[in-house]
């Protein structure tokens, strides 16, 4: 996958992640919710990888050392989460996959972005934990999360 022109639909967001991209003008945190099957997924991918595109022109090159090594799953400034339990995403999962790896500046470029796929299935405690970091977080930190229940998500997220 490219990015953005892959993508069939969604112009509107699409659009609105080209431009805050282009003027370098990126929010330290995105909620995408949608039913299974409606492309947030897809969409986090070209965005996280439109975002550590070494070209900077709010679309992924495609051929850049960045872009190659997100194809490849490879990417050290782009974590997904990745839960221990189906059913459920813990404190300690956070703790140890955002909060204390965020405090780690990028290795590559200007952003670390970080994919938190199934959000709403962190805990309460878990959420609380994210939090703090949402609240507070460093300058090159991107938080994506995707859901497809944005109402079980605590209203302070």
């Amino acid at each position: 996958m490219n990015g953005f022109n892959d993508i069939i639909g969604h112009e509107q967001i699409i659009e609105h992640f080209r431009n805050s991209l282009k003027k370098k003008h990126l929010s330290h945190a995105y909620i995408m919710n949608g039913e299974k099957g409606s492309g947030r997924n897809t969409l986090a991918n070209a965005f996280a990888k439109a975002i550590v595109c070494e070209a900077g022109y709010g679309e992924a090159c495609g051929m850049c050392r960045s872009c190659m090594q997100f194809d490849s799953s490879n990417h050290p400034d782009v974590r997904r989460l990745v839960r221990e339990k189906p059913a459920s995403i813990g404190v300690d999962e956070i703790r140890e996959q955002i909060n204390n790896d965020i405090v780690i500046k990028p290795y590559n470029g200007r952003y670390k972005v970080y994919i938190i796929p199934d959000a709403h299935l962190m805990t309460p405690q878990a959420q609380n934990a994210l939090l703090k970091t949402i609240e507070e977080p460093p300058a090159y930190a991107v938080i994506v999360l995707l859901t497809d229940t944005i109402d079980q998500l605590l209203p302070t997220i």
